[in-house]
């Protein structure tokens, strides 16, 4: 039975739709339909600037203002969106466009789609209706699930063409000609028969009164100059310069800054603070204060000052059930839940049962596990916020969520008694975000704080420290898969199991006024099933292991860990068969041509038929995630005292529709150094319920001298385009793995696969783990 909505779109509009039922129980819909979810219509008009539509501003002096409401976070959103933009109304995309995230909440800016996974060029029907104006009323604006592209390239391309199309009717009043004879290029609309042209920046004013066409017409693919075509990313150059502003780089008047210590043990609160008086005789140090009962936070006129205080910190905090766990105990924890006798039945085709107990059959089953790891974004977790003396409150910080930013600022200063009268939201570029930056934190931490300092805004930093030792995480998880294998090797029936912790859960116990309870959540679980694999049974449990450790998203959240299981056990079937691993996929995938194109496509890419000198390995692995397909070849090197060197990837992409290729591949070669640093590195110790790394000197990531030489190649494809962001990570661990054992003989079913040794201050050496023949 096909599903309107999935179980988590479905919770999260309905919890969309409890917000606004009173307005729009008054209202009724008609209410709800005015709300603008299409952010077309033109706006406010001065001497200088003319606002199109919610995405465009046109300046006097021939700029054009883009508004793109997804962060700028080194994914370059802010050049693929401005791209679709500046193509529909023929604009040359250089000096002249400036793009910005809105400070306003516009409906049209809306993330309904990462709700209601349905593309906006095919969404129709009452449930879309609905659902895009209660989330666009409510201001749900967030960046993450690859999915800022998929969202608004057909929105903000509808923009584009609908701002062309008024300025082409200002331009006809203008000139006392027919719509039908006029052509735009180069920011002008041109009337070739009588050789007279006006620019956009002469026409803004009075196609800003205008009405939207009622059916903007869309440029033609063969048409299109820009789209598909690299181009620089907009933010470079200022960025060479060092000019704009990340999170950290806010500077106010009068500021205050502030250094947080939270507890070691996650749950704990503070007991007593044994040198409060030293500390508030520190220079600088302005106040030592308590936030929530549960953290310290050091007030200074500097952020070097307050955390020299902290460092002096002399406190202790409440006792836990959790102060004895460790990774050991959560690890056994993980392994006892695989025997669980009522896991969550995710998808049952076929037989499996039938098809396991068959008495001449073949069978393999095999059991992988990974660790918690942290996000280790280069700029540690800030916000700024100020309260001001007539009660308005502003906050900047480097958030993938605006509708987070909204609730820890709003949470904070309920914590400090204080109710904003009205709230402006600034989202500032970030330094890396992996889907860490949508928590509300240290937002509500620094709305707390500034509710103390009316009149002075307050940044809060934390520490590295902090920021990996006291953070969040992705799940611990443990998996066991069992196949079935027919004659011909192929398997007959896959039954998968995972044990993790569910993160939907997680985050919803901390943001969401809600909790729709750990089971059946889909981010646990996605990598774990292979539907366009031809087995025709099928089945797939998860089972929640419930921890004092605060999950969260991650980059690929599920699939960094279950296609890591899936693609491992895959190549432990080929083995089985005696089958060589891209033959054994390649049969999997005779119904899938979209998949097996590109198998193929990176298997000619690393040139996968020709013989490797011993020490040396190749592995595959393939996944579809976030609507793409991708298939990476890893080659390897381990030397006879099992140092591992990673000496090349190749990865194949079918993303749809590429807007900027430059961008795309640059996204992927870093999901492919991130998918290797955890692969190879990544550890999360837990002792005595907290965690014990709290730098890079022990939780590395991959150094430039030893990092894989990456190729990458995108498909020509017909589909819309699809997610970026995360799939260059999903396939790495398992082909690494699989190039281990192609290499040694040894299959490693644990992460990371090798322990990291540093080599003076800037080299690190890996050595692999000790695994199973």
């Amino acid at each position: 039975m096909t599903r309107i909505l999935s179980r988590r779109a479905f919770l999260l509009t309905g919890a969309a739709v409890g917000g606004t039922a009173l307005v729009a129980g008054i209202g009724g819909v008609g209410y709800l339909a005015t709300v603008d979810v299409d952010g077309l219509n033109g706006g406010a008009v001065d001497g200088d600037t003319a606002e199109l539509n919610a995405f465009v501003v046109v300046h006097a002096d021939g700029t054009v203002t883009i508004s793109v409401p997804r962060t700028e976070m080194g994914q370059g959103i802010h050049t693929g969106l401005a791209m679709v933009v500046a193509e529909e109304m023929d604009l040359p995309f250089d000096e002249r466009i400036r793009v910005v995230f809105p400070t306003a909440a516009h409906a049209a800016y809306s993330s309904w789609f990462n709700v209601l996974q349905v593309r906006p060029e095919e969404a129709s029907g009452p449930v879309v209706w609905l659902a895009r104006r209660v989330l666009g009323e409510i201001g749900f604006i967030a960046t993450g699930a690859s999915a800022s592209t998929m969202s608004l390239w057909h929105p903000m391309r509808v923009a584009g063409a609908a701002a062309r199309g008024m300025l082409v009717a200002a331009a006809a009043a203008r000139l006392d000609v027919p719509e039908s004879e006029l052509r735009t290029e180069a920011a002008a609309v041109h009337h070739d028969a009588t050789r007279r042209s006006l620019s956009y920046a002469e026409l803004a004013q009075e196609a800003a009164t205008l009405p939207p066409p009622d059916d903007p017409v869309l440029k033609p693919r063969e048409d299109w100059r820009i789209v598909g075509r690299a181009q620089p990313r907009v933010d470079i150059p200022a960025k060479v310069r060092g000019a704009p502003v990340f999170g950290m780089d806010v500077v106010l008047p009068r500021m205050l800054h502030a250094s947080i210590r939270h507890a070691p043990v996650f749950g704990a609160g503070l007991a007593i603070i044994h040198n409060e008086r030293e500390l508030r005789a520190m220079p600088g140090v302005r106040d030592v204060t308590v936030i929530n009962g549960l953290h310290v936070a050091i007030v200074a006129e500097s952020w070097w000052q307050a955390e020299e205080a902290a460092w002096r910190l002399d406190a202790e905090w409440t006792t836990t059930e959790a102060d004895n766990e460790s990774s050991a105990t959560l690890s056994l924890r993980m392994k006892a839940a695989l025997e669980s006798e009522s896991p969550y039945e995710n998808i049952d085709e076929g037989d499996v049962d039938a098809a396991l107990a068959a008495p001449d059959g073949r069978f393999v089953e095999a059991e992988y596990d990974v660790p918690h790891v942290t996000h280790a974004c280069m700029e540690t977790m800030n916000a700024t916020a100020i309260l001001r003396e007539d009660g308005s409150a502003e906050l900047w910080a480097p958030s993938q969520n605006r509708s987070t930013m909204s609730a820890g600022l709003h949470r904070g200063m309920d914590w400090a008694g204080v109710s904003p009268e009205e709230v402006t939201l600034n989202v500032t570029m970030n330094g890396g975000a992996f889907g860490r930056r949508s928590d509300a934190d240290v937002i509500a931490e620094a709305a707390f704080l500034a509710a103390r300092y009316p009149g002075r805004p307050v940044k809060v930093m934390w520490s590295r420290e902090e920021d990996i030792g006291r953070g969040l995480y992705r799940s611990q998880a443990a998996g066991r898969i069992r196949a079935a294998l027919g004659p011909d090797g192929l398997p007959l029936a896959y039954d998968a199991r995972v044990a993790t912790q569910s993160i939907l859960n997680s985050v919803a116990g901390r943001n969401f006024p809600f909790n729709p309870g750990p089971d059946g959540d889909a981010l646990s679980v996605e990598g774990l099933d292979k539907p366009y694999y031809a087995i025709p049974n099928r089945r797939m449990h998860s089972q929640n292991v419930p921890s004092h450790i605060p999950i969260h998203f991650w980059r690929s959240n599920g699939y960094s860990f279950n296609t890591f299981f899936a693609e491992s056990f895959i190549d432990e079937c080929a083995t089985e068969a005696g089958i060589d691993p891209l033959a054994y996929r390649r049969s999997l995938l005779r119904d899938s041509p979209r998949h097996l194109a590109v198998l193929d496509r990176v298997a000619e890419m690393a040139g996968w038929s020709t013989a490797l000198p011993p020490g040396r390995g190749r592995g595959i692995a393939i996944d579809e995630c976030y609507r793409s397909v991708v298939a990476q070849v890893a080659e390897v090197t381990v030397s006879d005292d099992g140092e591992i060197q990673v000496d090349r990837v190749f990865c194949a992409l079918d993303a749809g529709l590429i807007i900027n290729p430059d961008t795309v591949i640059a996204q992927v070669e870093g999901g492919i150094i991130y998918g290797v640093t955890t692969a190879l590195m990544s550890r999360l110790t837990i002792e005595d319920g907290a965690v014990v790394e709290s730098n890079f000197h022990d939780f590395p990531v991959q150094r430039l001298a030893n990092a894989p030489a990456i190729e990458v190649s995108l498909m020509d494809s017909n589909e819309g385009p699809c997610g970026v962001g995360e799939p260059g990570v999903v396939p790495v661990a398992a082909a690494v793995a699989n190039a281990i054992h192609a290499a040694t003989g040894r299959r490693l079913r644990s992460l990371p696969l090798a322990i990291t040794e540093m080599i003076g201050e800037r080299r690190t050496r890996s050595v692999l783990q000790q695994g199973d023949a």
